[in-house]
């Protein structure tokens, strides 16, 4: 069996590797960008094994799995790869792991460790994690290693935010860029690695996960699910207390967590899931041609007090629009608390009106 046969997607990205090495063209240094949670440290970490096999056949790509470069390798022990990466709970890629400690800086370190010759036959292979997380002094550590990469070592940075690393960084690399995963891979993620037990949730979470793997991980955590059933919950009713169901959601966002910016990122997870169910309400209405959207019992029960509304669409799209503008006051900095406040009261609003004219006999 390929060592790629389980990786999902980036079929382009393989093919432009295997041309290159077929035709000794590699580069030295290849900077891979795109989303997290899309297998791209996955995508690095085979192409490393491929590249310290020794027994390469008719694909220059596919890892013999047995020879003394590969099982060394598989076994976590191989000295010609090298991989460092944010430790987990930090925000930066700390400098000591490029270039040292300060006590023996030079000395240690992944730039020492590729300036080592490689065992006969072999290459370095390194891969930088999260190079989007080096602070200025790391980066420009690191530099020198890129301006001049010691012979037959080839470097891989690893990153979900271009425009986090430096130009100079950047202009040194090959950048390949990886695109989002396709929602029925997604799905066969989830299923293959246990993190759904239900088709519903597998539906759910990666219809929302815009192809990433991680995102449709965090979708599933039972608190954010909660918190997703209460607004639904509320928003069905269609004649909720705007400040009641704010406090309620902000309160659920400080059980998950205390910090601002994990309160922030959930935040604009319930914009979004709003956002979601009225589009699927304007589906259940008729006005969407689109066959991809779940059952929701919380829409239908809204839809149904909504629908004998006059121009009931323009109601809902006048929702969505408050919606999407909410989102872009958390991306402002507006404070989490007040934006979800004035959200759901101007959606209260926007309904109480709606109903009203419900009521007013046309002439």
């Amino acid at each position: 069996m390929s060592i790629w046969s389980k990786l999902r997607g980036h079929s382009e990205q393989q093919e432009m590797f295997r041309r290159s090495i077929r035709r000794q063209r590699l580069s030295q240094a290849y900077l891979f960008v795109g989303p997290a949670g899309i297998g791209k440290q996955q995508f690095a970490r085979r192409l490393a094994q491929a590249l310290l096999c020794q027994k390469i056949g008719d694909d220059p790509l596919d890892a013999c799995g047995q020879c003394a470069g590969c099982k060394p390798y598989l076994a976590g022990s191989h000295p010609d790869f090298l991989y460092v990466g944010c430790p987990e709970g930090k925000r930066e890629l700390p400098i000591a792991l490029l270039v040292g400690s300060e006590e023996r800086r030079g000395q240690e370190g992944l730039c020492h460790d590729l300036s080592l010759a490689p065992l006969p036959g072999s290459r370095k292979v390194a891969i930088v994690d999260d190079a989007d997380t080096m602070n200025d002094a790391a980066a420009n550590s690191f530099l020198k290693t890129l301006e001049e990469p010691p012979e037959r070592a080839i470097l891989i940075l690893i990153a979900s935010n271009l425009d986090a690393l430096l130009p100079t960084i950047r202009s040194r690399c090959q950048l390949v860029r990886f695109s989002p995963l396709e929602t029925a891979d997604i799905e066969a993620l989830l299923v293959e690695q246990q993190l759904a037990q239900s088709d519903e949730d597998i539906k759910f979470a990666a219809g929302l996960s815009e192809g990433s793997l991680n995102t449709a991980a965090q979708l599933l955590e039972p608190e954010l699910r909660e918190l997703r059933k209460q607004l639904y919950r509320q928003l069905a009713q269609g004649n909720f207390g705007g400040l009641v169901l704010a406090k309620t959601l902000m309160d659920g966002l400080g059980k998950i967590s205390s910090e601002t910016s994990v309160q922030r990122a959930n935040s604009q997870w319930l914009i979004r899931f709003t956002i979601d169910f009225f589009r699927m309400t304007v589906w259940q209405l008729g006005y969407s041609n689109s066959g991809s959207n779940p059952e929701s019992a919380e829409v239908s029960q809204f839809t149904n007090r909504i629908q004998s509304i006059p121009d009931c669409l323009e109601l809902v799209g006048s929702l969505i629009e408050r919606t999407v503008e909410a989102s872009s006051h958390i991306d402002q900095n507006v404070p989490v608390p007040l934006a979800l406040e004035a959200l759901f009261q101007d959606l209260s609003r926007i309904l109480r009106i709606g109903n009203t004219a419900e009521s007013i006999p046309s002439r």
